[in-house]
C-alpha cells in the first residue's frame, strides 16, 4: 500500500554544506562552485529517473539553468552561516507509473512552492536496485529568497513558520490521495499526514533508515535501526493478529447467547438509534474541547518583545521629542531674523538662541540615554542569564498549558475513535437496505448483547451472507434503488 512521507531540511554553510554540490549530487551531473571554486561531479550515481527546474512568474529565465541556479544563489548569500537552501523530500506511490509519479509532483510542487515565489529544483530518483523496490521517492531543493526579474530580493521569512510545514504536510497527503484515486479509481489506497496516534491507530511507528542504516542492510548485515525497525514491525503484526483472535472470539461466544430473530425494520431502527448515541457522543466530547481553558503559549520572540518594548516606547519618544525640539528652534530661529524686538535688543537675541541649545541638548541626551536602554536590554537578552530567562518563560507556560493539551489529545482520540465507528455503522446500514431489497427479511441476533459492536458485526455478517448469494448485477441494481429512495425519486418497494 502507499505509504507517506514528508520530511525538510535546511541546507546551512555552517554544516559546511553548499547548495552547488547538494543539487549536483541530487541531479547526478557535474556543477562547479563558483564560490568555493570547486567543481562536484555525480554523473556516475545511477537511480535518477527525472529532473527539472520550476520558475516562478517574474524569475529570470537564466535560472532554468541548474549551475546559473545555484551558483546565484550563492552569490546572494554574503554569512557564513547563511542557509542556502531548503530541501524536501517525498516518497512517492510505487503504485503509479514513471509519467504519473511526474505529474503527481509537478502539481505538488507548482501548488506548494513555485506559486508562492520560490524556485523549484526537482529530482526523482528510482529505488535502489538492492533495496526496497517500492522506494521511488523526489528530491525538491528549494529558494529561499524572493525572486524578481532583477535575481533575489530578502529572504522570505513566512517560508520558515512552522504552520507553513503544516500546511505542506498536509497539501502533500491530499494531493497524492487524489492522484491514487484518479489511477487507481474509488478503491485506491490513501495516505494521511497525521502520526499514527492522531490517525486513532493502535500500532507503533517505524522509524527512517537514512542513508547508512539503508547501506549496512543491502549488505546483507543488521544495523541497529534495521533492528528497531523489525522489532516494532513484530509488535505491530503480533498486536494485529490479537486484535483479531479477540473479535473472532467475541463474535463466536455471542453466536452461543441466546438469540432473537429481529425483523429487518426493527434492525434499521436500533441502527440508526446507535448512529444518534454516537453523534451525540462526539458532541459532548466537542464542547467539552471548547470548555477547556488552555493557558496561552509564549514564544522566546513574546519575551523578548515584552522586556525590550518599554526601553523602545522610550526610545520613539525620545526621537519624537528631538524632531519637535528642533521644529520648534527652526521656527524661534526664522522670528529673530524678523522680529523688531530681537533686532532692537541683540542681548535677547543671545538669550534665545542659549534658551534653544540648551533644549536641543536636553533632547539630544534623552535620545541617547534612550537608545543606551535599548543596546542595554538587548544585550541582556544576548546573555547568558537573558537566554535563561527567556527559556524559563517559554517552559512555564509550556507546562501550564500540558495538562489542558493533554486533555485535547485524549479527547480527540476518543472522537476520531468513535467517527470511526460511525463510517462502519453507516456501511452497515447501506448494506442492510441493500440485503432488504434483496429479500433479506430478519436477522438473528444476541439477546444479551455484551454491546452494540457486537450486534453489529453479527448484523454485518447477515447481510455479507445475504449479498455472497447473488450476483454482483443484482447488487448495483439493489445499490441503485436505495440511493434513489434516499433522493426521493419515486421508487417503492
Amino acid at each position: 500500500m502507499a505509504q507517506y512521507r514528508f520530511s525538510a531540511q535546511v541546507i546551512k554553510r555552517s554544516d559546511g554544506r553548499s547548495a552547488v554540490a547538494a543539487a549536483a549530487y541530487r541531479a547526478g551531473e557535474r556543477l562547479s562552485d563558483e564560490r568555493l571554486e570547486m567543481p562536484f561531479d555525480y554523473r556516475a550515481r545511477g537511480g535518477v529517473e527525472h529532473t527539472e527546474i520550476m520558475l516562478p512568474e517574474g524569475a529570470p529565465e537564466a535560472f532554468a539553468d541548474r549551475s546559473a541556479l545555484w551558483n546565484a544563489v550563492e552569490a546572494a548569500e554574503g554569512r557564513s552561516d547563511a542557509r542556502v537552501a531548503r530541501e524536501v523530500q517525498v516518497s512517492l506511490p510505487h503504485e503509479l507509473s514513471a509519467e504519473q509519479r511526474q505529474e503527481l509532483v509537478r502539481e505538488f510542487v507548482q501548488s506548494a512552492f513555485v506559486d508562492k515565489g520560490m524556485i523549484a529544483d526537482v529530482a526523482i530518483h528510482t529505488p535502489d536496485p538492492h533495496g526496497d523496490q517500492r522506494n521511488h521517492h523526489a528530491h525538491i531543493m528549494l529558494t529561499t529568497r524572493t525572486v524578481d526579474e532583477a535575481g533575489f530580493g530578502n529572504k522570505e521569512r513566512a517560508w520558515d513558520k512552522r504552520e507553513q510545514l503544516a500546511e505542506w504536510r498536509e497539501q502533500w497527503a491530499e494531493v497524492q490521495n487524489r492522484h491514487l484515486a484518479k489511477a487507481l479509481g474509488p478503491d485506491a489506497p490513501k495516505v494521511s499526514h497525521k502520526s499514527l496516534e492522531d490517525q486513532g491507530l493502535e500500532r507503533e511507528a517505524t522509524i527512517h533508515l537514512g542513508p547508512t542504516a539503508s547501506a549496512i542492510e543491502r549488505n546483507g548485515e543488521r544495523s541497529e535501526r534495521g533492528e528497531i525497525n523489525r522489532a516494532v514491525k513484530a509488535s505491530n503484526a503480533e498486536r494485529a493478529e490479537l486484535a483479531k483472535s479477540i473479535t473472532s472470539m467475541d463474535d463466536k461466544l455471542a453466536k452461543m447467547l441466546p438469540q432473537r430473530e429481529t425483523g429487518i425494520d426493527g434492525i434499521k431502527k436500533e441502527l440508526a438509534d446507535y448512529d444518534s448515541s454516537l453523534r451525540r457522543q462526539i458532541a459532548g466530547w466537542k464542547a467539552e474541547q471548547k470548555a477547556i481553558p488552555v493557558p496561552p503559549l509564549v514564544k522566546p520572540s513574546d519575551v523578548r518583545r515584552e522586556v525590550i518594548s518599554d526601553a523602545r516606547a522610550r526610545l520613539r519618544d525620545a526621537q519624537r521629542d528631538l524632531e519637535r525640539t528642533k521644529a520648534r528652534t527652526k521656527a524661534t530661529a526664522a522670528k529673530r531674523t524678523t522680529l523688531a524686538s530681537f533686532l532692537r535688543n541683540p542681548q535677547r537675541a543671545i538669550w534665545a538662541k542659549i534658551v534653544e541649545v540648551h533644549a536641543m541638548d536636553r533632547a539630544r541626551r534623552e535620545l541617547a540615554r534612550a537608545r543606551a536602554g535599548v543596546k542595554v536590554r538587548e544585550d541582556w537578552l544576548r546573555s547568558e542569564q537573558g537566554r535563561s530567562h527567556i527559556l524559563g518563560r517559554v517552559d512555564q507556560a509550556t507546562k501550564a498549558a500540558q495538562p489542558a493539551k493533554q486533555q485535547n489529545r485524549n479527547l480527540d482520540r476518543k472522537i476520531r475513535r468513535i467517527e470511526k465507528r460511525l463510517v462502519t455503522v453507516e456501511r452497515v446500514r447501506e448494506r442492510v437496505e441493500i440485503a432488504e431489497q434483496l429479500g433479506l427479511k430478519s436477522v438473528s441476533r444476541p439477546i444479551n448483547a455484551r454491546d452494540a459492536t457486537q450486534v453489529l458485526r453479527r448484523v454485518d455478517a447477515a447481510t455479507q451472507n445475504t449479498l455472497s448469494r447473488v450476483s454482483a448485477q443484482q447488487i448495483q441494481q439493489a445499490r441503485a434503488k436505495v440511493q434513489s429512495i434516499k433522493l426521493g425519486r419515486g421508487f417503492t418497494r
